[in-house]
């Protein structure tokens, strides 16, 4: 039996949150990130032997080989993985669970299996006498490149082993932590086996993940603030929270780190304080935020073109003058926008009006410049919001090529036609020139669409 998409912990040996979880029998196969056509392609680009392939087919349609254990001073449970579909165990609160975190997050993980296969080790033991133990490791990960064991320690303690235990772990020339008996036994299957410490981990994304924890359960978001939260962030991507706040005095901020604990939200969490109300940044998703962080690097460096940022920018608390009074742009939506005067309650106005009376003249636009969020034309703000989280993956993409054209980095771009990146180069360009920010005319039809 498995927790399905459930996050609870269990403390020590008998403390319990008490928190309900729905449990399921194991199916006949696992929800898998990879079909079966995605597995076998996924195997012929990396030439896996016929009995590797086996080998993994039936690890992924496997129940773990052993369920975690709590002991005294130490915290196990499982996490609910979205990437997986299913729940993931650790045996340990910080170090796997950290771990667990940051494969759910990495694009270049496919799947990532807990308690996976129990290899057999050989070594010499302290004594100096040969050794056999039964190993299981805490992870099989299947990344675009190819598939290890990976067994996750503290670096203290991976000090410590190395030596009371010299034959299984040790440290190479470059620091690198190594099992030379669990690669042996890893080779045999056709697989890797890595050992990973705690000091690969970033200070702030753990810090941040700490500041999550008590939201993954108890906070429950009803689905009136859960349509508002996510309708005011796809409307202003890269809103502040605390914008966020200034915009509803109702609303409840644990309602949004719950959102982000769950993914229904995106913050780059290796970069951003959580408690940083001022200066975090809200995106529905991750491409989203890669797409603007692109918007920002192409409008600062201006890589591809020649931008001369003349173009009128609007971005949540922008600051207008209207009939001779200070207002703050909170929100501006594809159909409503609304405002915020210095004194008084706000107002919405249509959004089509809204723009009729900057491009009027009648609503200025104070400078911006030191508005926490990324300023946009209301042009490319539309491009972006109607292009899709497909789309923008697929410009994001083709930045970074073109990026890599630019700097003459064959290596990243090898596998593309030339002509096809020196297409996008002029896209790029031109869309520069229509909107203020090349980037736009990365995505796919933009460039056809004219102004």
């Amino acid at each position: 039996m498995r927790q399905h998409l459930v996050f609870g912990l269990k403390v020590g040996y008998a403390l319990s949150r008490g928190v309900q979880h729905s449990m399921r029998e194991w199916p006949h196969e696992k929800e898998q990130c990879m079909k079966t056509f995605a597995f076998e392609r996924w195997c012929d680009r990396l030439q896996l032997p016929t009995a590797t392939r086996d080998f993994l087919l039936r690890l992924r349609s496997s129940p773990p080989v052993r369920r975690v254990q709590g002991r005294l001073l130490n915290v196990c449970g499982t996490y609910a993985s979205r990437k997986m579909g299913v729940s993931i165990q650790f045996e340990s609160h910080t170090v796997e669970l950290w771990a667990i975190y940051t494969m759910e997050y990495d694009r270049e993980v496919l799947e990532f299996f807990d308690q996976p296969y129990q290899l057999e080790l050989h070594y010499q033991g302290p004594s100096g006498r040969p050794t056999k133990a039964l190993h299981t490791p805490d992870f099989l990960v299947l990344r675009k490149d190819g598939a290890s064991f990976e067994e996750w320690k503290p670096e203290e303690k991976l000090l410590e082993l190395m030596v009371t235990h010299p034959g299984r772990y040790q440290r190479d020339e470059r620091g690198k932590w190594r099992c030379p008996p669990g690669e042996a036994a890893a080779e045999s299957l056709g697989l890797s086996y890595r050992v990973r410490s705690s000091e690969e981990l970033h200070p702030g994304y753990i810090r941040n993940l700490i500041f999550l924890e008590e939201y993954f359960f108890d906070c429950v978001v009803p689905n009136g603030a859960l349509a508002h939260i996510l309708e005011a962030v796809e409307a202003t991507p890269g809103i502040t929270l605390s914008a966020l706040r200034e915009q509803d005095e109702h609303l409840r901020v644990d309602h949004v780190y719950a959102l982000i604990a769950r993914n229904r939200l995106y913050v780059d969490l290796y970069t951003f304080w959580l408690k940083d109300q001022l200066h975090l940044p809200l995106y529905l998703d991750r491409p989203t935020a890669e797409a603007h962080a692109l918007l920002r690097n192409s409008q600062r460096n201006a890589p591809f073109g020649f931008g001369d940022g003349g173009n009128l920018t609007l971005s949540a608390n922008a600051l207008l003058d209207w009939d001779g009074k200070r207002w703050t742009l909170l929100n501006l939506g594809k159909t409503t926008t609304t405002l915020l005067p210095e004194e008084g309650t706000l107002i919405q106005l249509e959004t089509p009006v809204f723009l009729h009376l900057i491009d009027t003249h009648v609503i200025q636009v104070k400078d911006t410049s030191q508005s926490p969020t990324m300023a946009l034309s209301a042009e490319v703000h539309r491009l972006l919001i109607e292009a899709g989280d497909e789309a923008l993956e697929v410009a994001n993409q083709r930045y970074l090529l073109v990026e890599a054209y630019q700097n003459k980095q064959q290596e990243i771009y090898a596998g593309t036609p030339t002509r096809t990146i020196r297409d996008w180069l002029t896209n790029f360009r031109d869309a520069e020139a229509a909107y203020g920010y090349g980037y736009v005319g990365l995505l796919p039809k933009t460039a056809a669409r004219g102004n």
